[in-house]
C-alpha cells in the first residue's frame, strides 16, 4: 500500500476525511480548467500563449493519467474499473493533450482534439452513484434532476465538441468552440435558425445522432423525474393509483387517502 497510486486512491475513494473531499474538489476544479483550456485554444492566440495553453494542458492530462492509473489501482477489480464507461472516456479525454506534445501531427488534429470533450462525463461522477452530492445526501427526486441537468450539459458539449472537430476548417461557420456551442444549442433544442450548418456528411451525421439522443433521453429523464416519489394507492373514489409518498388527497379527484 505504499505505492503512490495506491496512497492516492485511497483519497479518491474516502469522500469521509477532509483530505479526501478536498482531493476530489481539487480534482474537479482542474476538471473544468483542463476543459476551459481545450476550448480557449480553439480560438486564435499568438504563438506563446498557445504554447503556454498546451504546456498547462500537457501537465493536467499528466495529473489525469495518475488520477487514472490510481482508481484502477484501488478498484476491487482493476479490469472491471478499466471496462467501465468513465475510465475509457477518461482516458480517451486526456491522449489528444498527451499526444499533442509526444507526436503533434496526430495531437494537433481538429477531430482527435475533440475528444478532449469527453471529460464533461467526468462530472456524472460527482457523486451520484451512491445518490449522494459531494457527500451530501441527495434524495430519489433530486438525484433525478441533476442526473437531468448534467444529461442536459454532456450532450450538448459532447455535440459541440464533435462537430467543431469535424467541421472546423472545412466550414467557415465553425472557426471556435463557440460557433459549435452555438449550433448545438440551436440544432438540438430545434429551434433551427439555419443561419449556421454542417456541410460535411460525418458533421451531418454527428447532428442527426445528436437530435436522436437529445429527443430521447431527456423527455425520458423528465418523465423519470416527474414520478420519482410517487407510491401504488388506490383512490377509493376514482381508481387512480399514482400519489406521491406524502399525498393526503388523490390529486386527480379530491378524495381522501
Amino acid at each position: 500500500m505504499n505505492r503512490p497510486t495506491a496512497q492516492f486512491g485511497r483519497l479518491l475513494y474516502d469522500l469521509d476525511s477532509r483530505a479526501g473531499r478536498y482531493t476530489s474538489y481539487t480534482l474537479y476544479v482542474l476538471n473544468v480548467a483542463f476543459l476551459l483550456l481545450y476550448i480557449v485554444g480553439t480560438y486564435d492566440f499568438s504563438e506563446s500563449y498557445r504554447t503556454q495553453i498546451v504546456a498547462v494542458e500537457f501537465s493536467l492530462a499528466l495529473l489525469f493519467l495518475f488520477e487514472y492509473l490510481s482508481r484502477l489501482d484501488r478498484a476491487d477489480s482493476t479490469l472491471t474499473e478499466a471496462k467501465s464507461l468513465y475510465s475509457i472516456a477518461d482516458l480517451l479525454a486526456i491522449l489528444p493533450a498527451l499526444l499533442i506534445v509526444a507526436a503533434p501531427v496526430v495531437g494537433q488534429l481538429a477531430f482527435f482534439r475533440s475528444v478532449q470533450v469527453l471529460r464533461v462525463l467526468r462530472f456524472t461522477r460527482l457523486g451520484l452513484e451512491n445518490d449522494t452530492f459531494f457527500n451530501y445526501d441527495l434524495t430519489s427526486k433530486q438525484v433525478v434532476v441533476a442526473e437531468l441537468l448534467i444529461l442536459i450539459f454532456v450532450i450538448l458539449n459532447l455535440h459541440a465538441g464533435a462537430i467543431y472537430g469535424l467541421e472546423s476548417g472545412v466550414n467557415g461557420d465553425f472557426s471556435n468552440y463557440g460557433d459549435a456551442l452555438y449550433y448545438s444549442v440551436v440544432a438540438l433544442t430545434t429551434t433551427g435558425f439555419g443561419n449556421t450548418v454542417p456541410i460535411t456528411a460525418a458533421g451531418k451525421l454527428a447532428t442527426s445522432v445528436g437530435l436522436i439522443a437529445a429527443v430521447t433521453l431527456v423527455p425520458w429523464l423528465v418523465v423519470r423525474a416527474r414520478n420519482t416519489g410517487e407510491i401504488d394507492a388506490q383512490c377509493s373514489r376514482c381508481g387512480n393509483t399514482k400519489h406521491y409518498a406524502d399525498a393526503n388527497y388523490c390529486w386527480r379527484c379530491g378524495e381522501a387517502l
